[in-house]
């Protein structure tokens, strides 16, 4: 293809494979520069400035416009084909902010570490039970809480080293959403 031009550079193959699809469907004859190096050594395409999209020089014009067509029906093209898509609430669920709270404290990860510690002094309270009979005086001396408590500490204080980039993440989601459903209503 003599006298092809770079309309665009892409970041990954597969964006680079669909901005050439649509502009070979629009009828301008479209290929892919440096698809081989994206293909077999994926890590070395941004040295070389990603995926470039080639067109013909004379139709630079038709394909620019092509691609901006098609990304501004693309509104349309998506109520069309689900017109329930808008439907959905914006608001996001605080199910999921608790859920993600307790992971990331390591609240959820305690049950992991206080159960085998219970299952632990209850086996050595049967054991010493058979041997020496049972007595309820004995069973606190089975449960050695400071080996235990110090897992479940490290936990705590290692998780709450993700907690605030989870809260600056969580801030920052609610803001966009809150800006989304703005420029929404004023729409």
């Amino acid at each position: 293809m003599s006298g092809a031009v770079t309309i665009r550079r892409c970041a990954s193959a597969e964006e680079a494979a669909i901005v050439c699809a649509l502009l070979n469907d629009a009828g301008i004859p479209a290929s892919l520069e440096n698809w081989h190096h994206a293909m077999i050594d994926w890590g070395a395409l941004q040295a070389l400035g990603g995926v470039g999209v080639l067109v013909p020089s004379g139709q630079v014009d038709a394909a620019r416009r092509a691609i901006i067509e098609y990304a501004e029906s693309a509104d349309d093209r998506l109520s069309a084909e689900f017109p329930t898509l808008e439907d959905y609430p914006l608001k996001p669920k605080r199910l999921r902010y608790y859920i993600l709270l307790s992971y990331y404290t390591g609240l959820a990860a305690l049950p992991l570490i206080v159960i085998p510690a219970l299952i632990i002094g209850v086996l050595k309270a049967l054991a010493d039970a058979r041997i020496y009979g049972f007595d309820w005086s004995l069973i606190p001396l089975h449960f050695d809480w400071r080996n235990w408590l110090v897992l479940a500490l490290a936990q705590i204080a290692t998780a709450a080293y993700f907690l605030v980039p989870l809260s600056v993440f969580v801030f920052l989601a609610r803001r966009f959403l809150n800006q989304r459903a703005r420029q929404k209503q004023s729409a």
